[in-house]
């Protein structure tokens, strides 16, 4: 009979808990303001990183990282695609104001986010359109070498942008 009620016990917490989880959730996807719980279901947190993401609050999201850790595949895919495009946003802002050499670190942090979505689920398709479309627009190229020597010193500067263009309509 104590053993009956304990696990009761326990199962009341544990649903407790998870309608403050989904108190949680749905009150960030209304646009307010939540703090999911330490140990709260890893889809409240990853609602919490789409809230500050789409806020521009990229850091705060991005520490939200360790809370997605164990979470599934497909939840770990979709923060990181989350936070690579509020990279690409932000880089779209300093190319609108004609801030080419900001814009191009900021599409490569893009760029490694969509990888890392990728790594955590390959079939993620919205993330490999992007990051091909973050890829056309700063190319992954070799940069001369690190180290300086003789050959390096006959080779042209580059002069060319990362950054060529805006990529306009469908591949």
């Amino acid at each position: 009979m104590l053993l009956a009620a304990a696990g009761m016990v326990q199962f009341g917490l544990g649903l407790a808990s998870d309608l403050a989880d989904n108190r949680t959730i749905r009150a960030l996807h209304a646009g307010r303001t939540a703090e999911p719980r330490a140990a709260g279901d890893p889809r409240a947190h990853l609602a919490m990183a789409l809230f500050l993401s789409w806020r521009g609050r990229i850091a705060e999201a991005e520490a939200l990282a360790p809370f997605l850790e164990d979470a599934p595949n497909a939840l770990r895919s979709d923060f990181h695609y989350a936070i690579g495009n509020a990279r690409m946003r932000e880089a779209y802002e300093y190319i609108a104001t004609r801030r080419i050499d900001d814009a191009a670190p900021v599409v490569a942090l893009a760029k490694a986010a969509y990888r890392d979505a990728l790594r955590a689920e390959p079939g993620n398709y919205d993330a490999k359109v992007n990051l091909d479309l973050a890829s056309r627009l700063v190319r992954d190229m070799p940069r001369p070498g690190a180290e300086k020597g003789e050959e390096d010193e006959k080779q042209p500067r580059q002069i060319w942008t990362d950054l060529p263009g805006l990529p306009r309509g469908a591949p």
